[in-house]
């Protein structure tokens, strides 16, 4: 994308100019405030006089209940304080859609930061000043190419789940917006398919070095549908798309240039920090039970954040009736700890006033760790029963006994997520359940360990949770990934099986 700079985005007197306007709009309404409130006053020893010359109401004047109050209601003032912070609130927002409107900004933004601006002009829109303007856009200049290749991902992973993985994608040659138009053949404003179309229409438009106009895309299509009502049928033409929309709101999209596609391939294979499959090493054809021994680059070390560890929480049960034995947890590649942290804090308030008397919650955790700077940090914390300094791929269940419970968040190239998920299910007790973090690849690679694997995992009566996109991006990784969680069977035959 061609860099640009803020001030060639709105230039350095244009914000100077509306910065003033707002502080005299601002101001105007500190003023009205303090009229109008020696107009309530007013009103108010006006109600006194009334009062003093009439009873009240009765049979011949409660005809004018209704409207005596309406009528005062126009002298009740929130307080200066108040007053001021709806007026701020106001004016800044209306200024920062001014200036959206008239710069290039809209197009430097995917769907997802429009919709986390707007989400801040509803919750606490930022204070207009020159700082905070020319902020603003120096970010989103600074992370456009971020922001077009995130764009493309989240625009794509929406409209075809294969879009999510970062190793097991395959274009198709149309995608499907499902619900872009309600029953009376209106945009479904619920789906807010016209950014999802803005998206698509900014991301080949870009690759393409073209940036003519804007939107056409839900242009023609208002042209297409205008001048009749109800479910209905439309097509448009562009030079990139051809785009069907049919009576039950869907809306079919064709992409007719291959070598942009080929491009978008590219990027996402960019943003999710891996190779499109056409251009990266081959991997053997594996089985199931052939397991990558080696360790990952860099281990696959992507601690756990937080927000993504709360989500595989509240997929284990750790909760024990109070006669029951007590748990054994087993974190695999713990790195600092995130998953086996939470295991092992106790809710010493909930128990010292008796909020779980009849339960227990005190689950012996073990850790494994490869690296052995971070095997002796959790060592050091003192939470953990067990730290083994090793390659979980090399320990026997043997050496640590079986578990009733186990939560990690595996390695995730180059499938060793599965190797290491296969492996776990060794150290489970018969009816003991894990709980995994693992690649989205898993739902789409067709190489026979990852059909064997959603194989098993079905055959097991697993479930599978999407985390959101971008769960770990923050330790530096836009992977996608899912949450699974399978118990491992009761029988002795089918654990040895599962096993």
């Amino acid at each position: 994308m061609t860099a640009q700079t803020s001030t060639a985005l709105m230039p350095r007197a244009t914000v100077a100019l509306l910065v003033a306007r707002r502080n005299e709009a601002l101001e105007a309404f500190g003023v009205a405030h303090t009229a109008l409130t020696s107009a309530a006053e007013a009103v108010t020893e006006a109600n006194k006089k009334l009062a003093a010359a009439t009873p009240g109401l009765n049979s011949y004047n409660q005809h004018l209940g209704n409207e005596k109050a309406e009528f005062h209601k126009a002298a009740k003032l929130p307080s200066h304080e108040a007053y001021m912070a709806t007026a701020r609130r106001i004016i800044d927002t209306d200024v920062w859609s001014h200036i959206i409107a008239i710069t290039d900004l809209e197009r430097l933004m995917d769907k997802k930061a429009k919709d986390q601006f707007r989400q801040q002009l509803v919750d606490d829109p930022p204070e207009v000043t020159e700082d905070n303007v020319f902020a603003t856009l120096e970010t989103f200049i600074l992370d456009a190419d971020t922001i077009f290749k995130r764009g493309i991902a989240e625009c794509f992973s929406k409209l075809d789940r294969r879009f999510r993985s970062h190793d097991g994608w395959e274009i198709g040659s149309r995608i499907i917006l499902s619900y872009a138009f309600d029953s009376h053949g209106w945009w479904n404003y619920h789906r807010n398919h016209q950014d999802t179309f803005a998206d698509i229409e900014r991301v080949f438009r870009t690759l393409d070095d073209n940036p003519a106009a804007y939107c056409e895309i839900t242009h023609r299509l208002d042209e297409a549908r205008r001048g009749t009502f109800g479910p209905r049928q439309s097509h448009i033409e562009t030079q990139y798309f051809t785009i069907r929309a049919y009576k039950n709101g869907n809306a079919h999209v064709w992409f007719k240039r291959d070598d942009l596609l080929e491009k978008v391939n590219q990027l996402l294979g960019e943003y999710y920090g891996a190779p499109i499959p056409e251009d990266r090493e081959p991997d053997e054809d594996t089985g199931l039970n052939d397991p990558k021994t080696t360790p990952a680059k860099r281990y696959g070390f992507f601690p756990t954040p937080d927000d993504a560890a709360d989500h595989v929480m509240g997929e284990v049960s750790l909760w024990q009736e109070k006669t029951a034995p007590r748990l054994r947890v087993l974190e695999p590649s713990a790195g600092t700890g995130n998953l086996a942290r939470r295991c092992a804090k106790i809710d010493k308030e909930g128990l010292a006033r008796g909020a779980w008397k009849d339960y227990r919650y005190d689950p012996a955790v073990d850790c494994v760790e490869i690296q052995p700077a971070l095997a002796d940090a959790l060592r050091a914390s003192g939470l953990y029963a067990k730290v083994y300094t090793a390659n979980f791929l090399s320990l026997s269940p043997d050496t640590t006994g079986l578990y009733d419970r186990v939560v990690m968040n595996p390695p995730f190239d180059r499938e060793r997520d599965i190797d290491h998920v296969m492996h776990a299910l060794k150290f489970l007790k018969p009816g003991g359940f894990l709980v995994a973090v693992m690649s989205a690849g898993t739902e789409f690679r067709n190489t026979r360990k990852s059909q064997a694997f959603r194989k098993l995992m079905e055959d097991m009566g697993a479930t599978w949770r999407d985390l959101p996109a971008g769960s770990f991006s923050s330790v530096g990784t836009n992977c996608n990934t899912r949450i699974l969680k399978v118990r491992k069977p009761e029988s002795a035959a089918r654990a040895a099986e599962a096993a």
